[in-house]
């Protein structure tokens, strides 16, 4: 398959999506992007950091099997498909919720807790 846009068509968005749900869900990737979010914990700069190229780098290894490059340029190439298949198709929509959803966790916003000042 190749990137043109005339080639890749939203059946081939879908299984890329599919794929990709499938790669993260593999059991050697979930114990290293777990590990990853292991060591950021829930700094947003760490993830950055840290889980963001282990996840892209399983991303890179899916999406070259679609004709995508592996690297930035072959990211940046899928996330405009994708992006444009999402508008047009609730499906593509919804498998893009749902990857966002496996490399996004929630935040847990920590509480903010009552200032000491020693006094009661």
């Amino acid at each position: 398959m190749a990137t043109s846009m005339n080639q890749f068509t939203v059946q081939d968005c879908k299984a890329v999506l599919e794929d990709l749900l499938k790669a993260f869900k593999q059991p050697e990737n979930a114990v290293r992007l777990e590990e990853a979010r292991d060591n950021a914990g829930n700094d947003m700069l760490k993830t950055m950091q840290i889980v963001f190229p282990v996840a892209t780098q399983i991303e890179m290894e899916v999406i070259e099997k679609y004709g995508f490059r592996g690297d930035g340029d072959g990211i940046i190439r899928f996330t405009q498909a994708l992006k444009l298949y999402e508008r047009q198709d609730p499906e593509v929509a919804q498998l893009n919720q749902l990857l966002r959803a496996v490399l996004m966790p929630p935040v847990q916003a920590n509480p903010p807790q009552p200032a000491e000042n020693g006094t009661s």
